[in-house]
C-alpha cells in the first residue's frame, strides 16, 4: 500500500485544533462542557468591517489579487507600522498572508534549509516545532530560568547559536505564556542577534493586548536588525477576525521577493473579500480595540485571582495575550479513584472527562507541569470553569 511522505507523516496534528474537534463532539453529543482553549476572541467582527466586505461582494471584488495581496492593503500596512512603530517599509517589503500562522511558516521555509537549526525559547506556540520539521530543520530548544517569568536571557540565548544557527523564533506578547519582553530586556537580545547574524522571526500577533505597566516593543525598533527582521502580525486578534485569514509578514526585499515567488505557486492569494474586510480594520475607526483591551484586562485579572488562590497552583501574572499558563504540577502523582496524574496531559483530560472544562497541557508548549487557560470569554464562562477546575484539583488525593 502507497504510503505517506515523510515531511506529513512525522507531522501531528495541532493540539489546539484537535481540541477543539473533540469539544464540537461533545456539544453535539450533549455534553456540558466549558472550553477555556479557544485562542481567539470571543467579540464579533466590528460593523464596519463585516459592511466593508459586503460592499466587496456587491462591488465584485471576487477575483484573484497579486499574490502578494492587494497594493492598497500593502500600503495600509506600512502606514499601520509607520503610525505604531514609527518605521518605514515599502509595500515590496510586505506580503499579505492567509493568516499569520501562513506568514510564520513561510518566513521559515524562507530561510531555513534541511538541517538548519532554529532556536525556539520555551514556552512556545504549538504550531512552531511542526513548521521547523516541515522545513526539515532543527529546532533548539531553550528553557527559561526559573526567576525570568517564563522568558530567556541573552546569555541563554548566545549560549545556543552554532555554526548551523539560521533563525530565532520570538514571541512577545506570548503565547501561552502571556510573558512580554521588555525594552531591556530585547536590547540585550538584540546585541546577540546583530553580532551572531541569524535571522529573527518576530511574531507580534498580539501586540495590541498588553497589561498593567508591561510595554510592548516591536523587534522592527531596532535598525541594527533591520536585514535580519522578519516581522509578523494580522488582524486576528487585535480586530477579532480570526475566521477572515489576513496576515503578513514584513522582512528584506529578498525574502519578500522568494514569498511572494512561493505564494504564486502554492495559495495564489489570500481571499481577496478579506483584504477588502482587513484594510477597513487598518484604515477605520479602532475604538473597538479599547473596548476589547478592557475586558481582557478584567479578565486576567480576575483568572489570575482564582488561580492563585487555589492550592499548589502557581502562576505568573500574564503581561499581554489572553492566556494564563500556570504551575500545576503539584498535583502530578496524586489520584482520582485510582486513576493516577503524572503528565499534564492526563491532568486535563482528567478535567474534560470528570469535571466538564477543557484547557491545554503545558507539553502541548514544550513545557511539562503547566496547562493552558483561554480567558478570551465571558467572565462568567471562566467562573463556571474555574469553579470546575478547582473542584476537580480538590478531588484529587
Amino acid at each position: 500500500m502507497p504510503t505517506l511522505s515523510k515531511r506529513f507523516s512525522e507531522i501531528c496534528e495541532s493540539p489546539t485544533m484537535a481540541l477543539n474537534s473533540t469539544l464540537a463532539r461533545l456539544k453535539r453529543e450533549g455534553k456540558d462542557v466549558v472550553a477555556l482553549g479557544a485562542g481567539e476572541p470571543d467579540f464579533d467582527t466590528p460593523a464596519h468591517i463585516k459592511a466593508a466586505a459586503v460592499a466587496a461582494i456587491e462591488a465584485g471584488f471576487t477575483k484573484y489579487t497579486p499574490a502578494e495581496g492587494a497594493m492598497e492593503l500593502r500600503e495600509a500596512v506600512c502606514r499601520w507600522m509607520a503610525e505604531e512603530l514609527q518605521v518605514q517599509y515599502k509595500p515590496r517589503q510586505v506580503i499579505i498572508t492567509c493568516g499569520a500562522k501562513h506568514a510564520v511558516y513561510q518566513g521559515v521555509l524562507a530561510v531555513c534549509d534541511p538541517g538548519d537549526e532554529v532556536i525556539l525559547p520555551a514556552p512556545y506556540w504549538v504550531s512552531y516545532p511542526e513548521m521547523i520539521k516541515l522545513a526539515g530543520a532543527k529546532m533548539v530548544t531553550v528553557n527559561p530560568q526559573p526567576d525570568r517569568q517564563l522568558k530567556i536571557t541573552a546569555e541563554q540565548l548566545a549560549a545556543a547559536i552554532t555554526p548551523r544557527t539560521r533563525l530565532l523564533i520570538l514571541n512577545s506578547p506570548s503565547n501561552p505564556s502571556g510573558a512580554v519582553y521588555s525594552r531591556s530586556e530585547l536590547d540585550r537580545l538584540v546585541k546577540v542577534i546583530h553580532q551572531a547574524g541569524l535571522y529573527v522571526l518576530s511574531d507580534e500577533i498580539y501586540d495590541k493586548i498588553v497589561f498593567d505597566d508591561a510595554e510592548f516593543v516591536s523587534l522592527a525598533a531596532y535598525p541594527e536588525i533591520r536585514e535580519q527582521l522578519l516581522l509578523v502580525n494580522g488582524v486576528s486578534k487585535s480586530f477579532a477576525m480570526t475566521g477572515w485569514r489576513i496576515g503578513w509578514i514584513v522582512g528584506p526585499e529578498i525574502v519578500a521577493d522568494a514569498i511572494k515567488s512561493y505564494m504564486s505557486h502554492s495559495t495564489s492569494n489570500p481571499t481577496s473579500i478579506s483584504q477588502k474586510a482587513a484594510l477597513q480594520a487598518l484604515n477605520g475607526d479602532k475604538s473597538f480595540i479599547a473596548e476589547m483591551h478592557k475586558a481582557f484586562s478584567e479578565r486576567r485579572d480576575y483568572v489570575q485571582k482564582r488561580l492563585n488562590a487555589m492550592p499548589g497552583v502557581r502562576c505568573f501574572p500574564p503581561q499581554g495575550a489572553f492566556y494564563a499558563f500556570p504551575d500545576i504540577s503539584f498535583y502530578f502523582g496524586k489520584q482520582y479513584k485510582g486513576q493516577a496524574i503524572k503528565t499534564s496531559m492526563e491532568l486535563c483530560a482528567f478535567l474534560l472527562e470528570h469535571f466538564g472544562v477543557a484547557v491545554v497541557p503545558g507539553s502541548a508548549f514544550g513545557m511539562e507541569g503547566h496547562i493552558r487557560l483561554s480567558f478570551a470569554t465571558s467572565l462568567a464562562v471562566l467562573e463556571k470553569a474555574l469553579d470546575r477546575i478547582e473542584a476537580g484539583l480538590l478531588a484529587l488525593e
